[in-house]
Order: structure tokens, then C-alpha cells, then sequence
């Protein structure tokens, strides 16, 4: 028995908060009578609170107060991505285009919109007549049948969209209405909406377009705001610095986080115009105010240096770029992916870059340039030609624990960009996640799309010890003093793909149904999807052609009414030393087998189910005043008649 069961509980608790939570599992694996770490309300929410006071686990207990349950969650949800096992796939929807922002899917057919709330497992859905709604919205678009409806983002009940038509010329509208409530928030006609972007939080809304605004015609972000408790739009507009980015999601990003519209760049001008060049982010954020955005906030740019020349050339069709707070410091955080050759390499590597960034205070001007003074354009250019009286052939000092290499062509075969249409990175757990398609041919009619990953985790005490006893002729050293530094740091876990193979020696008779799941047969074409911190939606389907929607949940709390448990072998193994989730490389076996480490339910076999999240977001069932708007209805939710998809035993 572990002496630790000894402690009074004050000093345990003590103990508990200077660990993290991986050590805090390992010990209730080490322990059976230290397994009420995770079971008892008081030290469990120390854990949580410690160490993903962000996350949306610790942010639902705050609510519920059942702090032992969503530390359950939370452990699992990491576990199930670090090992490639999701806890749910299934088809969801056949639309004609659709969108999958916060947890909330808005998809569109037959000139309806139906919107489902994934995340909170709802089995109903709104279904929206897109003509009854733009009759009261848009009163310019009553004499027209011939028009275009485009979803552009979700949240806090509210659902932005696109209207356009010719009539004889083109027009365009922004339409944000309260789907729950049947209620049109604002309307705003568009002079462009070219790369329209929409954010908003439950008092304001922002919208950006690329138009022209630059004094020799060249295209900027404007960005408007709008006041949800005025219902007025903010005065004036605000036109960002040329040096940045246009493809969203690979060159720029925009988040509202915390009551701040912010903006993340990895691109200048600038860069294509120097031969020895350094490049730094581009990183500001702006208050959101009823005085309407008059104040701009850039990062210093000491903060922000992102590469520089020497260090190869970049493919920037495998880049993405994200921007997000993070679940454990709270601190505001850029991640970026390049797919490089380092140090003159003829292989390429993809690798994982992240970023803190730390903005001063409202009025304080920092040494280094940043202010809360209006952000220009002349002042963006002072800021990028700084670099020219640096040292550009010394690269400043790289963070090893920032830096995530991921896929070498020195070392395995890559997948073409073709063939990985998906391509994430999760912080919270260091996993990179791929939606590949995995067949031999290269037609859009044969597809084979499975899920592969791989992490990284910091050595243990005794794998370290380990690898310092071996002879120097059998530890792999780095011919990069920075990769070493890595290496030494982390160990890089086998690449895993999802579902395996199956094999003669390890027949699974369920696994076709399961591919024919992820690979929805009379669907081909286009693969696109999206990811946030706990789920992947994808489709499948060309432009013109209707799309099946695939989804997979990697939250053991989100439950799908009518699907299935799945029929094969079970894929979810936490044993101490067995591989993840009982999922191994390909090619290898495995040897061993366990028990889970921290069960979904309580010790008196409850299972713990949906957390009490009627109180974080709408309830099913009648939609609140369902005769007064004549635009929306609830119906059953459109994969409950789909029945395709399973769920796997948590």
C-alpha cells in the first residue's frame, strides 16, 4: 500500500496540486485506494482547476458543481485523442453545404436550414424556411428565387449567414437571426464580402471582408461591430494594416476571446521583397466597446518571431494556422503548422510551432513598440523594418518544449496533400490528428479515409534512466543540436491509424460496417472537414452534388440518440504499459490487456451520461414560441433516421 494513503487529507490534497494530471492518473493507477482522486468532489476539482481551468469541462463544472465527473471527462477526452480512438462516429447529415462551428452543425437542404447541437447531444434540431426568414429580413430579396444562402458562423445562439442574388445585379446582405427564438437580430447589406468572416460573443459581433481600401487599390480587412445589447452597429469601421494574410485558417486568423476581437498573421509583404528576410507574426487584438473599435492592441514584436531564411524553404499548401486560449495557462496562444526542409535536408518534415502571446495593458507602452495606440499601416511597416537591424544570420533561441516535429521524409513515406485532407494539432495533449485516405488509387471513387495520429509525452524517471544506461553505439543521436534537445525532452509515440487493419491472425468481422461509416458508400469526391478541441466533422461530395456528413467525437460525454454500440472487438484498453487504448502500429501485436483506468461512472455504477447541460444551452424539445414564427420548427434530429454509426464502450 502506497504511504501517500496514509497522509491526513489536507497534506494529500497539498500533493495532488503539484502534480500534473498525468502523474495524478498514474498514481490512482498505481493505488486502488487512491482512485478516489478522481471520485471525490473536493480534490477533484484542485486537479481541474490546476490544470484545465480553460477547458470546457472545468467551465461546466463551475456550473454543475460535479467537479469528479467532468476531471473524468476531461482525463478520457485526452486519452482518446493522444490514442486515436474516438468514442462516437456516425453519419450525421446529407446536406447541400453545411458548417460545424462551437459544437453546433448548420447544415443546408432542399432550401432549409437545419441546425443540430452536437456537442450537447441534442436528438432534435431547428429546421429553418430559408424563404420565410428572408421575407422578414431582407425585404430586397422577396421578388427573387434564384439566390444564394451560405452559413458563416455560430454561437451563443446565434447563426450568421450570407444572402446574395442578381437582380440584375449582384447584391449582398449579412443575416444574423436567434434560431432558438425565431428572431432577426440585424441585417447589414455588403458592399463586398469577399473572405467574409464573422465572430461574435453574446454582446458583440464582428464581421471582416478583404476589400479594396489600400491608396493604390490594393485589399485590406475592414472590420464592422455590432452591439447585441443596443441592437445598433458601432460607428465607423476599422481598415487593418495591408501586411497581412488573406487565406483563412493557413495565412490569418481571427477569434473573439475574453471580450477582444483578435488577429493573428503569419504573412507580410515584406517577406517577398527581401532576400535575407526574419519573420515574425503579425498579432493584435481590439476591445470590444460601445465606443465602437477605436483602440488597437499589436503584441510586442520581440514576442513573435516566427523563422528565418536560412532555415529552408516552406510548402505552404500543408500550413494552418490557429489561434486559441489555452485550456491550462490561460494565456492566448498561436499555433502553426509547416511542412519544411530544415538545415539544406533534401526530406521534407512537418512541424508543430506554438506561440504565447502576452499583450500589455490598456494604456501601457511597451519598449519594444506595442501601444494601444490605432493600429496603422505605417506603424506595422516601423514594426516589420526593425528586423533589418537585426542579426540575420543568427536565429533567435527556439523553446524545445514548443516545438513538435511531427512527419519525416527522411524516416517514413508521407501521405500526399491529396491524400490528407484533414490536418490538425491539438496543444492540450501534443497529438497531431490526419484525415487520410489510405487506398492505393488516386480517384476520387475510391476512397479509404481513416484517422492517424501521433504524440509525443514527456521520459519518465526510468525510461530516462534507461536510455542513459545504453551504450553509446545504440542511442540515436540527433545530428541537430535542437532535435537532440527534443529528443531528450520528449518521446516520440508510434504513429497510429484508426481504424487498424484488419488481419488474418486478428479478424474483426465488424470492421467493414465501420469503414462504410467513415466512407459513406454512394459519396465521393471532395473531402474538407473541421476540428475543434473534441470533435472532426467531414463530408464528402463535390460542389454540386449533395454531401454525407460525417461526425466523430473524441468526448466520451456526447451521446448520440439510436446509435449502436459498436459490434467488434473492443479498441479502448488503459492499462499501465500497454499500448494506447489497446491500439498498436501497424505491424506490430499486442501482448498485453487491462482493465480502464478511470471509469465513466461513479463507484456505485451510475454512469455519468450528459453533464447537466440544459443549463449551459437550449433544451430539446418545443422550440420557445413555436406558433409566433412562422420560419421555424423543430423536428427529429436527421441521423436518427440516417441510423448509420456506432458508439464504442467508454
Amino acid at each position: 500500500m502506497s504511504p501517500l494513503v496514509n497522509l491526513p487529507y489536507e497534506l494529500l490534497a497539498l500533493v495532488v496540486r503539484n502534480l500534473n494530471l498525468t502523474d495524478t492518473r498514474s498514481l490512482s493507477r498505481a493505488c486502488r485506494h487512491l482512485q478516489f482522486l478522481f471520485y471525490e468532489a473536493k480534490i477533484a476539482r484542485v486537479i481541474l482547476e490546476n490544470e484545465a481551468p480553460d477547458s470546457l469541462e472545468a467551465r461546466t463544472a463551475r456550473v454543475t458543481k460535479r467537479y469528479d465527473r467532468e476531471l473524468r471527462r476531461l482525463v478520457k477526452r485526452r486519452e482518446a485523442i493522444t490514442s486515436v480512438s474516438p468514442y462516437l462516429v456516425a453519419v450525421v447529415a446529407v446536406a447541400d453545404s453545411w458548417l460545424y462551428e462551437n459544437g453546433i452543425l448548420c447544415y443546408i437542404q432542399d432550401r432549409r436550414m437545419r441546425i443540430l447541437d452536437l456537442h450537447n447531444s441534442q436528438s432534435t434540431e431547428l429546421v429553418i424556411d430559408i424563404r420565410g426568414l428572408l421575407d422578414e429580413a431582407v425585404h430586397e430579396s422577396r421578388p427573387c428565387r434564384n439566390y444564394k444562402f451560405q452559413p458563416l458562423y455560430a454561437a451563443h445562439g446565434l447563426v450568421s449567414c450570407l444572402y446574395s442574388h442578381a437582380n440584375p445585379d449582384t447584391a449582398r446582405w449579412l443575416v444574423v437571426f436567434n434560431a432558438r427564438e425565431g428572431r432577426v437580430i440585424t441585417t447589414k447589406y455588403l458592399p463586398s464580402s469577399f473572405k467574409i468572416f464573422v465572430r461574435n460573443n453574446d454582446k458583440f459581433l464582428c464581421y471582416g471582408t478583404y476589400s479594396a481600401g489600400g491608396q493604390d487599390g490594393s485589399r485590406l480587412w475592414i472590420v464592422r461591430a455590432y452591439d447585441l445589447t443596443t441592437n445598433t452597429w458601432l460607428s465607423g469601421k476599422l481598415d487593418l494594416p495591408e501586411p497581412m494574410g488573406s487565406d483563412m485558417s493557413s495565412t490569418v486568423c481571427f477569434e473573439v476571446i475574453d471580450g477582444f476581437l483578435y488577429g493573428v498573421s503569419n504573412q507580410t509583404s515584406l517577406e517577398d521583397e527581401e532576400g535575407d528576410w526574419m519573420s515574425f507574426y503579425t498579432c493584435f487584438r481590439i476591445p470590444l466597446t460601445h465606443q465602437g473599435l477605436c483602440v488597437v492592441q499589436h503584441a510586442p514584436w520581440g514576442q513573435l518571431w516566427r523563422r528565418c531564411h536560412f532555415e529552408g524553404p516552406i510548402d505552404d499548401r500543408w500550413s494552418f494556422l490557429r489561434l486559441f486560449k489555452d485550456e491550462q495557462t490561460s494565456q492566448i496562444t498561436v499555433v502553426e503548422s509547416r511542412k519544411e526542409w530544415l538545415s539544406k535536408s533534401s526530406s521534407a518534415r512537418r512541424t508543430y510551432y506554438t506561440t504565447k502571446v502576452v499583450f500589455p495593458e490598456i494604456g501601457e507602452h511597451d519598449r519594444d513598440g506595442a501601444s494601444s495606440a490605432p493600429l496603422s499601416r505605417a506603424a506595422h511597416l516601423t514594426e516589420s523594418f526593425k528586423t533589418r537591424d537585426m542579426d540575420l544570420t543568427t536565429a533567435p533561441p527556439r523553446d524545445p518544449h514548443s516545438v513538435h516535429p511531427g512527419d519525416d521524409g527522411s524516416k517514413s513515406i508521407m501521405h500526399t496533400l491529396s491524400k490528407s485532407p484533414v490536418r490538425i494539432y491539438d496543444s492540450a495533449t501534443q497529438t497531431f490528428l490526419d484525415l487520410v485516405d489510405d487506398s492505393a488509387s488516386f480517384g476520387p471513387d475510391s476512397l479509404c479515409l481513416r484517422i492517424r495520429g501521433g504524440s509525443r509525452r514527456p521520459w519518465t524517471a526510468a525510461e530516462s534512466e534507461e536510455r542513459n544506461r545504453l551504450p553509446p553505439e545504440k542511442r540515436h543521436v540527433s545530428h541537430d543540436t535542437f532535435d537532440q534537445e527534443i529528443e531528450d525532452l520528449y518521446k516520440q509515440e508510434d504513429v497510429i491509424y484508426w481504424p487498424p487493419k484488419e488481419t488474418a491472425a486478428d479478424p474483426d468481422a465488424a470492421l467493414p460496417a465501420l469503414r462504410g461509416v467513415l466512407n459513406p458508400p454512394g459519396h465521393s469526391g471532395q473531402v474538407c472537414g473541421v476540428w475543434d478541441d473534441r470533435s472532426m466533422v467531414y463530408s464528402i461530395g463535390d460542389a454540386r452534388k449533395t454531401k454525407a456528413i460525417v461526425f466523430l467525437s473524441f468526448d466520451p460525454a456526447i451521446h448520440l440518440k439510436g446509435v449502436k454500440p459498436y459490434p467488434g472487438k473492443p479498441t479502448r484498453s488503459f492499462s499501465a504499459g500497454s499500448p494506447r487504448n489497446g491500439m498498436v502500429p501497424e505491424g506490430a501485436q499486442s501482448t498485453r490487456k487491462g482493465r480502464g483506468l478511470v471509469s465513466a461512472s461513479r463507484p456505485n455504477g451510475t454512469e455519468d451520461g450528459n453533464p447537466g447541460w440544459a443549463t449551459l444551452s437550449e433544451p430539446s424539445g418545443p422550440v420557445d414560441g413555436e406558433g409566433s414564427c412562422q420560419w421555424r420548427k423543430s423536428e427529429p434530429a436527421m441521423y436518427r433516421d440516417i441510423s448509420v454509426g456506432f458508439h464504442f464502450a467508454a
